[in-house]
């Protein structure tokens, strides 16, 4: 089983590989050539401030998976969250982090093709924290002042609605119409997190999710993406649309992981 943890600090290089996994290094920081980078022939590392980690998942498809086929299980965590065997509890040292880490596939896997994050709820949101984020939102839809928040308020509120409803139209007919159900729904996979079967999964994966982000990128090219919310807009449609696509198309197995920042781990 391979797994690439991905890091926007360049520190603790040593710390992962001891862990058995992958270091990748994103972002603005200088990487020694020890960590794998997003920077290669075909690339769109100057992407990183909009696409977050699919800058990587990018130069894995074009650079490592056209030209080397993965037949195990391969996949993806990041420097403060990482996939746990699930007898262990969240560690509350660097040792008990080592101890709960997954380096094999579990038995539990066999039958599945695709491992995704316990699933993020969502449930009422403070009045106050909606009114906060876009008072627009929500004199446009008043019950998420009263009613459980969906995964399409969560978006519409947090990140914006013309970026969900213009993304959305871009999509394949059917996924239209599914996905949108979808994002009614109350609950999803989050983190960008996935470990696939093989490669042959991701790369179908791949080609259904930047041909999707570049028809946004696009669209979206003119409008201007400042502050956490918008920044990352590219990652944060990924992000929903993942565990549906995954979901729709192969046998999925929600599993647990942990959260625990080695950035703040000095040696």
């Amino acid at each position: 089983m391979k797994i690439f943890c991905l890091s926007i600090y360049n520190e603790n290089y040593e710390l992962l590989k001891k862990f058995g996994l992958s270091p990748v290094g994103l972002g603005n920081q200088k990487f020694g050539d020890e960590w794998i980078k997003d920077k290669g022939t075909d690339n769109i590392s100057d992407k990183n401030k909009n696409f977050g980690e699919y800058t990587f998942h990018y130069y894995l498809w074009k650079n490592q998976l056209n030209v080397e086929t993965y037949n195990d299980w391969i996949g993806f965590c990041t420097y403060r969250r990482f996939w746990k065997k699930k007898i262990f509890s969240q560690p509350q040292n660097i040792e008990e982090l080592e101890s709960s880490i997954i380096r094999k596939p579990d038995q539990a896997w066999q039958d599945h093709d695709v491992i995704l994050v316990e699933p993020l709820i969502f449930k009422k949101i403070k009045n106050i924290k909606l009114i906060k984020r876009n008072f627009l939102e929500v004199i446009k839809k008043p019950s998420v002042l009263i009613n459980k928040t969906s995964l399409r308020d969560q978006f519409n509120i947090f990140h914006g609605a013309y970026y969900l409803e213009e993304s959305i139209k871009l999509l394949k007919n059917n996924d239209q119409k599914h996905f949108s159900n979808y994002l009614d729904g109350y609950e999803y996979n989050p983190f960008n997190m996935f470990i696939c079967k093989n490669s042959h999964i991701l790369k179908e994966f791949y080609s259904e999710i930047f041909d999707w982000l570049f028809k946004c990128e696009e669209i979206f090219k003119n409008k201007e993406l400042k502050g956490y919310d918008k920044i990352r807009i590219y990652g944060f449609l990924a992000e929903r649309y993942m565990p549906y696509w995954f979901k729709k198309n192969f046998k999925t197995l929600n599993w647990p992981i942990s959260f625990f920042d080695t950035h703040k781990v000095k040696f």
